[in-house]
């Protein structure tokens, strides 16, 4: 029988989250005729075989997955503040043995200051935000430095906006509290800064800094740069990420994908991830798990079929291949192929 696990937090932020959430609610403010309520959702898993794994376990594993779904609630509680509520549900465990985890993803209040924003609570981190909603394809794998373990979602307070007039360059900060409250939240006290770049409508570069401090000699610094192109049927990306752990195992990788429109309902997608020391999180990455030993490259590759504007199924594989690890040993390539399904309804 599947464990369910509920989340039930206790801290002292998600108190003040909940009454600011009321407040906000049922406070006028003369703004009343604005007030929207919204519910949406998405959820995507696998059909999958393994036909060779690194691992056992993982070794002509067959099976059935359902590796996210969101229930989304938002508001729009006057012209200047909204609200968003976000619960996750995934199954969680090794191949064709699968739990059942229901937690936090957002829970956050934000304020329009002008042409910037303000939020508050529980929020998507500036690592990866950017990267993901131009990559566009999280129901397949998500973004490298997400991949490998860094947090995607923090605690904390954040603001973006314009920092010039025509809005080509702008900013992200946040600062996070490091509490264990929600889903993938940081481990310890986070500061994080990008700068983004956009000389022209299909170009995007971005610029982004972040610190961790954590316990013991093992505080972390992330230096991070992506620079990607856009225009109708065509859309590529690389990025570089160096973080260095101090006494934990450096995690640095490059990246680049590429996305092809054949029509109105086809897409091609392909993508490369290089780690350029092994994986840090290695067998504890959920779904698609890396050998810890050994520096590794990931390819994967795609056909995207919408189907209609609620449903994408994507027939796709993922292979991993390593290099020859300190003992000289090189571990078996991970060769995935998945019939991947997306329902959205956000």
């Amino acid at each position: 029988m599947k464990q369910i696990r509920k989340y039930v937090p206790g801290t002292f932020s998600f108190l003040v989250l909940v009454v600011g959430f009321c407040f906000l609610a049922h406070a006028d403010g003369g703004d009343g005729d604005h007030r929207k309520f919204r519910v949406g959702g998405l959820l995507f898993g696998d059909a999958y075989h393994i036909v060779s794994h690194h691992t056992d376990e993982g070794e002509g594993a067959t099976g059935l997955v359902y590796r996210r779904g969101y229930l989304t609630f938002g508001a729009d509680f006057s012209k200047k503040w909204v609200g968003r509520l976000r619960l996750e549900f995934n199954q969680t465990g090794e191949f064709e043995t699968y739990g059942f985890k229901v937690d936090f993803k957002d829970l956050y209040a934000e304020r329009k200051i002008g042409r910037h924003r303000v939020l508050f609570g529980l929020s998507p981190s500036p690592t990866f935000d950017l990267i993901e909603s131009i990559w566009g394809f999280r129901y397949l794998a998500r973004t490298p430095m997400d991949l490998q373990g860094e947090a995607s979602r923090d605690t904390g307070i954040s603001a973006k906006g314009p920092l010039n007039a025509s809005g080509t360059l702008s900013y992200r900060v946040m600062v996070g509290a490091g509490s264990e409250f929600g889903n993938e939240s940081g481990d310890g006290e986070k500061w994080m800064g990008a700068l983004t770049w956009r000389p022209s409508e299909r170009w995007t570069i971005d610029f982004y800094l972040g610190f961790e401090r954590l316990t013991g000699p093992r505080d972390r610094s992330t230096f991070q740069v992506f620079v990607a192109y856009e225009k109708d049927k065509l859309r590529w990306g690389f990025q570089y990420s160096n973080q260095n752990r101090q006494e934990d195992p450096r995690l640095e990788l490059a990246s680049a994908y590429v996305v092809r429109k054949l029509g109105v309902k086809t897409s091609l997608v392909a993508r490369v991830d290089r780690l350029m020391q092994p994986s840090p999180k290695g067998n504890n990455i959920s779904y698609i798990p890396f050998d810890p030993s050994a520096k590794a490259t990931f390819f994967l590759g795609g056909v995207e079929f919408r189907l209609s504007p609620h449903l994408r199924l994507t027939p796709n594989t993922i292979v991993t291949t390593y290099d020859r690890n300190d003992e000289g040993v090189q571990p078996r390539t991970d060769f995935h192929l998945r019939l991947t399904f997306f329902l959205d309804f956000e």
